[in-house]
């Protein structure tokens, strides 16, 4: 027993245990015996909790195991409560900021919109549901790896071969995983295979002839589109769910932002910062910023 004191640990562990019991003496002065209620709402959470996890109902000992463990945690959580050890923890505050910001999002499905403030949104955020333009297009490449100077050769080359037949320009740029003919590609795509430039450049060019060049994440491309989609509304309809979910997304973020605000009208914030690390200008941007 006497080796077993001498080890740091246990020293450890019986100084934790003393300042634990210090404190309990210190605030038996001021506070009365708390009070833990476990309610059928707990039962109810600790519950569906473990059928969650485990998808079964858990049996008599395990259920008084987890009421055991939720008597252990809140015990814990009120004593750290008391001793502050809250205060200025990060995790702590980004997890209450977040529970009261799941509550304003509560607030603001409290009321469902009806078709017509959906289609009101639908028309005044319209550019967001556009679908993008699609093409149907033949493209051969000049690689910037493969030439020394691919926008010059792509120049020449429609200079030259610009009556050429389909067959023959096919073999007159660089071999590219791409295809030489595409058909009904949205401009998306067309950005996702070869950069955002690429359907950029091929906007209001004109139809049934060679074009370019045209630039890419490749290099220079040419050309030629024998149709094109233009962009448009699809109908309210088709994507009600998607300006559904947007409505309440907006909605959301414009009530969490109002119930912010008028949160902080309740508070005076104020900066003392001292630094020369900052400039004042800066100190004085920031109370700006706070009473706008």
């Amino acid at each position: 027993m006497k080796n077993l004191f001498k080890e740091p640990f246990i020293h450890f562990i019986i100084i934790g245990i003393g300042l634990f019991l210090l404190y309990g003496l210190v605030s038996e002065k001021t506070d009365s015996k708390n009070t833990i209620i476990i309610n059928d709402f707990d039962l109810d959470n600790i519950i569906s909790s473990w059928e969650m996890q485990w998808k079964r109902l858990p049996t008599e000992q395990e259920l008084q195991n987890l009421i055991d463990q939720n008597i252990k945690q809140e015990i814990f959580y009120q004593e750290a409560l008391k001793m502050n050890l809250d205060h200025n923890d990060e995790i702590i505050k980004r997890r209450l900021a977040q529970k009261m910001q799941f509550l304003s999002n509560d607030i603001a499905k409290l009321v469902e919109p009806t078709d017509k403030e959906l289609n009101e949104y639908y028309q005044k955020h319209s550019d967001k549901y556009l679908a993008p333009p699609s093409y149907s297009l033949y493209q051969i490449t000049f690689s910037a790896d493969n030439r020394k100077d691919s926008y010059k050769d792509a120049t020449e080359t429609l200079k030259q071969h610009s009556n050429a037949t389909f067959d023959e320009m096919k073999n007159l740029g660089d071999k590219l995983p791409f295809s030489y003919y595409v058909e009904n590609v949205s401009a998306n795509e067309l950005g996702l295979q070869l950069g955002s430039k690429f359907p950029e450049s091929l906007e209001g060019q004109e139809t049934n002839k060679w074009i370019g060049p045209i630039p890419s994440g490749f290099g220079y491309h040419l050309v030629y589109i024998n149709n094109k989609t233009e962009s448009k509304l699809p109908d309210f309809d088709l994507i009600k769910n998607i300006i559904l979910r947007d409505y309440e997304y907006d909605i959301q973020e414009e009530t969490n932002e109002l119930i912010y605000n008028e949160l902080k009208k309740n508070y005076n914030i104020d900066f003392d910062i001292k630094s020369n690390d900052f400039d004042p200008k800066f100190v004085d941007i920031l109370e700006q910023d706070l009473k706008n």
